[in-house]
Formats: C-alpha cells, structure tokens, sequence
C-alpha cells in the first residue's frame, strides 16, 4: 500500500511539472468587453462643472443676495424657486418673524413686522394681530429668484382678495426695513446648503 501510494504522489507530482503551455499562457483568456469613452458626454460634466453655481461655505450667502437697483422694496436671491423659498423660511426663522399665512404655489409670504419698539411690545402682550402685515411676493426669474416686499391692509388679508400694490395708510409702512432685515440675515446669517 506505501509502494502504491508514493508511485501515485510520484505520477501526480510529475504531471504538475509538465510544461503544458495551455496553463502558462492566457492570451486565449475571455476579456470583458471594452466600453468605449462618449466623449460628448465627457465634454457636458465638464461643462456642466463649469456652470455650477459657486457656493460659499460658512455662514451668509454674500454676493449671492443683492439688492434691487432704484427699489428699496426688492432683492434678488441668486438660487432658483425652492431653494430661496427655503432660505426665506430660514431667515424668517432667525428673526423670529411670525408668518401667518403662506401659499408656495402663488409665490407668497404673509408675515407680520413691526421694526418699533412700541410695536414689539404691543405683539407681546396682544398677539401678532395688531402688528403689520406684509406680502413677500417670491418670484422665480430664470435662474434667479426676486423677492419684493409690500404692506398690506388688515380687511385685504381678511376678505381674501388681495390686490397688488395696496398698502394700509393706518399703518407706517416699513417694508424697506423688513426688506433691509431679511437681505442682511440671508446676506451674513444664513447658511447656504
């Protein structure tokens, strides 16, 4: 049986040595396809790299908010629809600025602004009802978003039928401060994700 064994380990060792040339060489191998380069494609990520906006990391959106030339009542937020929407609602927020009503769909902001110390007070101890109304009205211009800022009356919000432009004369309208306070939270304050 040892006899028997090692002759079979001496045969199967011997056949392991042989120079068989089908083992050695893999020229005769499957390759994976090769996929060819788009170079079309290639050329539009580098493109579309270029064209990204620049974003500034840190707090603020600097240079990406600017105001209106000849209106105090207007800015303009270099980012499309839904994401000054969303900054907007984050300024908001850091102010602690009271939004009573809202509709995405129309572009508005309703939200209640008294910049006087009188009119802090009066909203402490009597609600957000007496204080100020004005209309954000958010507008997207290709690929910027231009935000402008008008007072509106007490009965216009009330009946539901706003009109553009009206303004409440029982009121002093501050629409450039409140303009002036969401320019510079949006400008240093608030972060751009």
């Amino acid at each position: 049986m040892r006899s028997i064994t090692s002759v079979l380990v001496s045969a199967l060792l011997v056949a392991c040595a042989a120079d068989n040339s089908r083992y050695q060489d893999n020229v005769n191998l499957e390759r994976p396809p090769e996929i060819p380069i788009d170079k079309q494609a290639a050329e539009q990520v580098a493109a579309n790299e270029i064209e990204a906006p620049i974003r500034h990391h840190g707090k603020g959106l600097k240079s990406d908010v600017y105001r209106a030339e000849g209106s105090s009542t207007e800015l303009t937020i270099k980012r499309g629809f839904d994401e000054a929407w969303s900054l907007l609602n984050r300024a908001f927020q850091h102010n602690d600025l009271k939004v009573p009503d809202q509709d995405r769909s129309k572009g508005l902001y309703y939200v209640a602004y008294d910049s006087g110390i009188f009119g802090k007070a009066a909203s402490f101890f009597d609600g957000d009802s007496n204080l100020p109304t004005y209309l954000l009205k958010v507008e997207p211009q290709g690929e910027e978003t231009r935000v402008s800022v008008s007072l509106v009356s007490k009965a216009e919000i009330d009946r539901g039928s706003l009109k553009d432009g009206d303004a409440n004369n029982s009121s002093e309208d501050k629409s450039s401060a409140l303009l002036e306070l969401i320019y510079d939270t949006l400008h240093d304050s608030v972060k751009d994700e």
